[in-house]
């Protein structure tokens, strides 16, 4: 009876045409703990699977010709044979006309696999997805095992904001071209779908502008020779002393953004640029004299002669042209303009801004900023673009219409902006400035004026907060911001500064709140993302164990289940070599101990932690 029923299992498997089996018990689990962001729904079907090395060649239409490339490629080297891209196949990449623009569905069948999107975005989204069911080789470019098989399965996601945005700053210190394309590939894949290049501000000019070749000739080399000075009693790294002198010149040609842009399209990404007026402009203004005719009075970083002169005409001419250029580079449907920390009172001892404001019968100097926006607003519409600014290009009057605010120093502006009607970006320093620390530890690099901006805290970001139900539409989405003054080594410290906390945003831009709690997230970090990361050679920042002091012992908390703590008690380094934490430790070793937690295949985070004590709080 027993080899009957076996017999009969087997006669049915084979009849229904199971190719193979599914091993996965849970499907749903599965898949949660391997794709990041978050998905909407995972819908489980049959349990016949599908062996991956039974893809045959990858079926798209001319729409989808680059993002067909991009899987065959991928598959080619994963699974050591050409997948070719042919009119049928049994990896399917589709348009789905009923879908929003990045909604997709991944279906994987008996039969083979269908990736549908409402748009080329769409459908690179749910190849990313798809991707993330693989094993970790297919991010390294090595061969997956032969007897990999998928779960028969049906994946439905959408984003929960249209604007996902990563803002880098290329100006403070630059990032060079083959390293922005690795950056832009490790952004999409997380289904960021904005790259903002702050290209311009008082250290250099980073954009090739053929009507003024002078702004890479002379602005694209930054250096005072100066020792920096303290911001907010906050000191730079020894490294970063002086302002280096001279320091390039560095820049990005024409040619170089348009591959860029193309890259970066086929990505699902759109790259947005920023050029920073009236402050932050000493690049500008050592290059073309745009600044005001007067003795530079020092602004909020220490720079003097750094805002462009509002009374001088010529100067948005200068700007005219600029602007037409960058309009006509980046097909981006925004230009981002600036317009933060302008050093005002330097305008209150120029002649021609104070004739200006004369004429204008201007009461303060804030409506003098106004008009500058309002001018640079007037140039950046004739050419077909809708302006973007920092939160400070509220001030002195009513914003014309279509401009966009990103709120930088809080949510705050965000809030007053978005119920007045005004189509907001939310970038709060405290939640999405990755140039803060992650950790009070003298070795962390970074600021800290906006706090201690740690993984748990940027996913606990909520872009809707105190916003009323009836102007929730003007939040348009959210964006990290990495201001790189003090990110050198460059390509060390942009992956350590970024990775992983742009994983705990883009799920925040992606998922939906009720979909989202940060210990799973954790979860999914540990066993699949990092070495996701690590496959590609991105050096993150590995995330610390927790400490409790209790009674009379000290215990520790994972980060993750994959990570191990090392630790000694005689003051030394901790290595590899050193004790493995299995069980509390007694609490007379607090002062001594010092302790080093593993990333998920096994690397140290970079310098030791110690045991400080909660300060406590003072008497009234």
């Amino acid at each position: 009876m027993k080899q009957f029923s076996v017999y009969t299992l087997f006669l049915l498997f084979f009849l229904n045409g199971c190719s193979y089996k599914n091993e996965i018990q849970d499907v749903e689990k599965f898949v949660n703990a391997r794709v990041l962001p978050k998905v909407q729904s995972v819908i489980v079907s049959d349990e016949c699977g599908f062996k991956l090395e039974a893809i045959k060649s990858v079926a798209a239409n001319n729409e989808l010709q680059t993002q067909a490339a991009y899987i065959s490629k991928k598959l080619s080297k994963s699974l050591a044979k050409e997948v070719a891209i042919s009119e049928k196949g049994n990896l399917s990449l589709q348009i789905n006309s009923k879908f929003k623009t990045e909604q997709y569905q991944v279906q994987v069948s008996k039969n083979g696999i269908t990736i549908e999107g409402g748009g080329p975005s769409g459908v690179f989204y749910g190849i990313q997805t798809f991707l993330q069911l693989l094993p970790t080789e297919v991010y390294a470019n090595e061969k997956i095992s032969s007897n990999y098989v998928l779960p028969s399965l049906n994946i439905e996601d959408a984003p929960r904001f249209n604007y996902r945005g990563m803002m880098l700053d290329v100006s403070r210190h630059f990032i060079q071209f083959d390293d922005l394309l690795e950056y832009v590939e490790v952004l999409a894949q997380q289904k960021i779908n904005v790259l903002h290049l702050h290209l311009t501000d008082d250290q250099g000019w980073r954009l090739e502008i053929k009507s003024h070749p002078e702004l890479t000739e002379i602005g694209a080399v930054r250096g005072t020779g100066k020792v920096l000075k303290d911001y907010r009693n906050r000191k730079a790294p020894e490294w970063q002393q002086a302002d280096s002198d001279p320091y390039g010149p560095f820049f990005y040609t024409q040619e170089q953004i348009k591959e860029l842009i193309a890259y970066a399209a086929t990505r699902g990404m759109t790259i947005i640029p920023e050029i920073d007026v009236p402050g932050h402009s000493l690049a500008i203004n050592k290059s073309l004299n745009t600044g005001c005719k007067v003795a530079g009075l020092e602004g909020v970083h220490g720079y003097k002669g750094n805002v462009m002169c509002a009374g001088n005409e010529e100067v948005f001419q200068i700007l005219d042209d600029i602007f037409g250029e960058v309009a006509a580079l980046f097909p981006s449907e925004y230009i981002h303009i600036g317009g933060d920390e302008v050093n005002r009172k330097q305008w209150l001892n120029c002649n021609l801004c104070n004739q200006l404001m004369k004429d204008k019968k201007f009461k303060d100097d804030a409506q003098l900023q106004h008009y500058f926006v309002k001018r640079t607003n007037e140039i950046v519409t004739k050419y077909g673009k809708k302006p973007i600014g920092w939160n400070e290009i509220l001030k002195g009057g009513k914003l014309p219409k279509g401009t966009t605010i990103m709120s930088w120093i809080g949510p705050k502006p965000g809030i007053r902006a978005a119920k007045k009607g005004i189509d907001v970006i939310m970038a709060p320093g405290k939640y999405c400035y990755f140039d803060m620390k992650e950790a009070k530890h003298k070795l962390e690099p970074g600021h800290w004026w906006a706090g201690i901006v740690n993984l748990e805290r940027v996913y606990s970001f909520d872009p809707y907060e105190s916003i009323p139900e009836e102007n929730k539409k003007h939040i348009k989405g959210i964006s990290g911001a990495l201001w790189t003054e003090y990110v050198t080594p460059e390509r060390e410290q942009l992956h350590y500064k970024t990775f992983p906390r742009l994983l705990a945003l883009a799920e925040v831009g992606w998922s939906q709140p009720e979909n989202r709690d940060f210990s799973e997230f954790m979860g999914r970090l540990g066993s699949h993302h990092l070495k996701r990361l690590d496959a590609q050679g991105i050096g993150y920042r590995i995330p610390r164990a927790k400490y409790a002091l209790e009674k009379d012992s000290i215990s520790f908390t994972k980060p993750y289940a994959e990570a191990e703590i090392y630790y000694t008690l005689n003051g030394e380094i901790p290595t590899i070599n050193s004790e493995k934490y299995s069980q509390k430790i007694p609490l007379k070793f607090k002062d001594s101990i010092k302790f080093k937690t593993t990333s998920p295949v096994g690397k140290l985070n970079k310098y030791e932690n110690i045991i400080k004590e909660p300060k406590k709080k003072k008497k009234k």
